[in-house]
């Protein structure tokens, strides 16, 4: 106790910056030193423990609220929030707007409903989509997003969007409009699928895109066939696993050099074709999938997945298409079809697991 009581204030800010919020300020019983410390922390971590106990809830609600009241650090760099069906858009809304007042860099949110007979998705501040100051924005399921025409984020580099509900057919592609230096995108549609008949990512300097559908049910809704439109010609790095969808367009994408393809559906050529350049690539989808033949002429690590019907004929095709091949990996998918499992922290997972 006595040694950590001498470490620096900047160290110690440090070691509280990786801790839940809660502990953080548990720390106050331990030194009087720290009473105050803990006020300049630049990340907050709040989590509810999933409660349904309204009157508990409002004790975490208070404890919040308090907190970052007393916060006296010039800029809070990371806001974190994972929160259950007590939850409303109010007290969301309230410490959003809190977190803008101070700066925030990095929002995130985890907002689920489930044992919640009534469907209430939180909803954003409409100030949020203008808020020029946020660099990293994580969202994930019960969050309804009703884009405004005037979005703009001209600072964010990172967006996620797991599961989240759009208000309007119109409201993703809005979204990434208004995101004009956008390095990073994440996009899990496993729950929500049917709400889109058209996922658009047109984006001119996303650096890594993930795309993720393992949904439980086919996406078929009244509006017939559902596609996925890729338009990013500087992309590095790419993560597309797909189940059940019908289409996917893609432009070519010349700098790919990491790419993780894992499909079922009828014709996946086209986003095979567009990755010319790729050099690193997990592959898990069947032969008899592919009916054109092209060249992976820079491809020199290559893991196939032994789960598909007729894989053998695949890694035969893929031996013969790569002259460059130096690595290959037989191994075994982690995702299945038709599981409902969330792909959450998926994407950071296939950057470690491939390298940066």
């Amino acid at each position: 106790m006595d040694r950590i009581s001498n470490l620096s204030d900047d160290l110690l800010l440090k070691i509280f910056s990786y801790l839940p919020t809660k502990y953080v300020v548990a720390t106050t019983l331990l030194s009087k030193r720290w009473k105050f410390v803990w006020m300049m922390v630049p990340r907050f971590d709040f989590d509810d423990g999933f409660e349904l106990d309204p009157s508990r809830y409002k004790t975490f609600k208070k404890y919040v609220g308090r907190s970052m009241a007393l916060r006296t650090s010039p800029v809070l760099e990371s806001l974190r929030f994972d929160v259950g069906p007590c939850c409303s858009t109010e007290d969301m809304v309230t410490w959003i707007r809190h977190g803008m007042v101070q700066g925030v860099r990095e929002l995130e949110i985890f907002h689920t409903e489930e044992h919640l007979k009534e469907h209430r998705p939180i909803r954003l501040p409409e100030s949020l989509y203008t808020y020029e100051k946020l660099e990293v924005l994580k969202l994930t399921y019960s969050i309804g997003l009703d884009v405004p025409l005037d979005v703009w984020f001209p600072s964010l580099k990172t967006l996620h969007l797991i599961s989240v509900e759009y208000e309007t057919k119109d409201c993703h592609s809005r979204l990434l409009s208004g995101c004009p230096v956008l390095e990073e995108l994440v996009l899990d549609k496993s729950l929500n699928s049917n709400s889109l008949r058209t996922f658009y990512v047109e984006m001119f300097n996303l650096q890594r895109l993930s795309i993720v559908d393992i949904c439980e049910e086919p996406n078929y809704g009244l509006d017939g066939l559902h596609m996925t439109v890729i338009n990013v010609p500087s992309l590095k790095y790419l993560n597309f696993v797909d189940y059940d969808d019908d289409l996917c367009l893609c432009e070519n994408m010349p700098e790919v050099v990491v790419a993780n393809v894992k499909v079922v559906y009828n014709s996946p050529d086209k986003l095979l074709a567009s990755i010319p350049s790729v050099k690193r690539l997990c592959l898990c989808l069947s032969a008899s999938l592919l009916h054109c033949c092209f060249g992976f002429y820079h491809l020199v690590h290559l893991e196939l997945c032994t789960a598909s019907r007729g894989w053998w004929d695949l890694l035969t095709w893929m031996l013969e298409s790569s002259p460059k091949l130096q690595v290959l990996k037989i191994c075994v998918c982690n995702e299945r079809p038709c599981t409902p499992t969330s792909i959450r922290g998926h994407w950071s997972l296939e950057r470690t697991k491939f390298g940066s």
